[in-house]
């Protein structure tokens, strides 16, 4: 705790800290907030920006573009009835009918009080929990490493998408990719093709930023609306701030709303969609007024933005303390620490307290600046919805272009780049998820490493079963499998049945 009290205050001391978390939660409200693009580009188009950075002040900008980024979506869908990002699906109907009745300033304050309680209060079950859960991952050896990529994989596959088979070959595409070059453990080379520049495999910023930003800008520019109509109702910092009164009556609803978005967090890839979802529908079973419920309530949107907004803490809690992404920022972050040379996982804690405590008071402070940050700048804000994307998206790709190309001088990587946006947006084309893509380039190589090494260890599989952790998360790996096949067919079966005509009964 000593430690954290005296990072806490070196980064407090340091103007460039200070002025790298306000950019990182600007910069995340802003990309947010503009329909079709998101805190994952924002970071993918940032990451070679912070290659020449140490590790702490790279890491404090990018995980405040991750707290601002959750935020910046409700704008849009309160004033514009457009979610900025699928986080705030379910803030839209309450928010936008709000609007309507001359209550945008009252819908967009609590909409901003709730998401700073969300983050500050997963920021504190980081805190608390983290250290607990990286002790307990120490236990770890190669059957639970494998055990616990599985379990992530299957329940990023489960998840994603309307097919089960879908998200099973996009995972195995990323996998294939991330298994090019020369091998990491019997140092042979894999689908070079004789290229030598493939010898290193596909790098993985480059991967990235293809993989979610350059085929955002490639769907985005396909899309028929060149720029979205700013609201003309005037929206002043006095009417954002909340009642006193409201703010206490709301607090049951967003500290229950903002556990369940910090649960949902902890599973890999779920996100902050889901978690708003699930929220909203607690908040409307327990309301005394359910029927107001998308008609303008503003506990739907209390629910929701608290809930998708706890989703960084929880996600950040399976990044850190196992190394697997919870969802597709925190693969990012990974990759972005990576580079650094900090290795996400339970020694991280032991190795690097200095990043760990970086990242506890980056969560926290990004929250406290955001709140301001909104606060008085949110007029100006409404006004960048004016911009239209025959600007914006070009010169987003440049940018993307120049610093993949800043890395290391190679316009391999650029190509790779533009390899990699192509294949993400025909994936996305014709349905298939991309959080299970990444999740395979990422976790691919260190689940082929320990399996190798389990068998070559063991000469067998079963320590996967007769080891209480593995066999606890294989187990909870065909739990979700099981209850996602069986959801699927419920939803097909509601879609096929057709009502009984009058006819036809008599």
């Amino acid at each position: 705790m000593d430690v954290l009290f005296q990072t806490l205050a070196s980064l407090v001391a340091s103007p460039i800290i200070l002025v790298l978390i306000f950019a990182g939660m600007a910069i995340g409200v802003i990309v947010g907030m503009m329909p079709g693009l998101n805190a994952t580009m924002a970071i993918a188009l940032l990451l070679p920006v912070t290659f020449q950075m140490d590790a702490i002040p790279s890491i404090s900008l990018l995980v405040a573009i991750f707290v601002g980024g959750m935020t910046g979506g409700c704008i849009s869908g309160i004033l514009l009835r457009i979610p900025g990002t699928a986080n705030s699906v379910a803030t839209v109907a309450d928010g936008h009918a709000m609007t309507l009745k001359g209550q945008a300033g009252k819908a967009l304050g609590l909409a901003i009080a709730a998401s700073v309680f969300g983050t500050i209060f997963s920021g504190v079950i980081l805190i608390a929990f983290a250290p607990i859960l990286s002790s307990f991952a120490l236990r770890f050896h190669y059957p639970e490493y494998v055990a616990a990529f599985l379990f992530a994989m299957a329940a990023v596959i489960a998840v994603s998408g309307e097919s089960l088979s879908k998200g099973l070959i996009a995972a195995v595409l990323g996998a294939l990719a991330a298994s090019v070059g020369i091998s990491a453990i019997d140092g042979l080379p894999r689908f070079d093709f004789g290229y030598r520049e493939m010898y290193g495999g596909f790098p993985l910023i480059p991967a990235l930023v293809g993989l979610f930003a350059v085929s955002q800008i490639m769907r985005s520019a396909l899309s028929r609306d060149d720029g979205q109509s700013a609201p003309t109702q005037a929206v002043g910092w006095r009417e954002l701030l909340p009642d006193r009164r409201e703010l206490t009556r709301h607090l049951p609803n967003a500290t229950r709303s903002a556990a369940i978005g910090t649960t949902v967090g902890i599973l890999p890839a779920v996100g902050g969609g889901p978690a708003g979802l699930i929220a909203y529908a607690q908040a409307r079973n327990a309301s005394k007024e359910p029927t107001s419920f998308g008609n303008g309530a503003p506990g739907g949107i209390v629910a929701s933005e608290a809930a998708n907004n706890a989703t960084v803490g929880g996600a950040l809690i399976t990044a850190m303390t196992l190394g697997i992404p919870g969802d597709t920022v925190t693969a990012m972050l990974i990759g972005a620490l990576t580079i650094q040379g900090v290795q996400p996982g339970p020694l991280m804690f032991v190795n690097s307290p200095g990043v760990v405590y970086a990242i506890y008071t980056s969560v926290i402070v990004a929250s406290l600046m955001m709140f301001v940050f909104m606060l008085g700048s949110t007029r100006f804000l409404i006004q960048m919805l004016r911009v239209p994307r025959s600007i914006l998206l070009p010169c987003l790709f440049v940018v993307a272009c120049v610093g993949i190309y800043s890395l290391n001088g190679r316009l391999f990587e650029v190509w790779v780049m533009c390899g990699f946006g192509l294949l993400g947006f025909l994936l996305e084309q014709y349905r298939y998820p991309l959080a299970p893509v990444i999740l395979g380039f990422l976790l691919g190589p260190p689940l082929e490493a320990n399996l190798r090494q389990m068998l070559g260890q063991y000469d067998s599989l079963m320590p996967l079963v007769t080891r209480p952790i593995p066999l606890v998360l294989l187990f909870g790996a065909l739990l979700f499998v099981v209850f996602s096949l069986r959801a699927r067919r419920r939803t097909v079966d509601m879609l096929v049945e057709k009502p009984v005509s009058r006819k036809d009964s008599q």
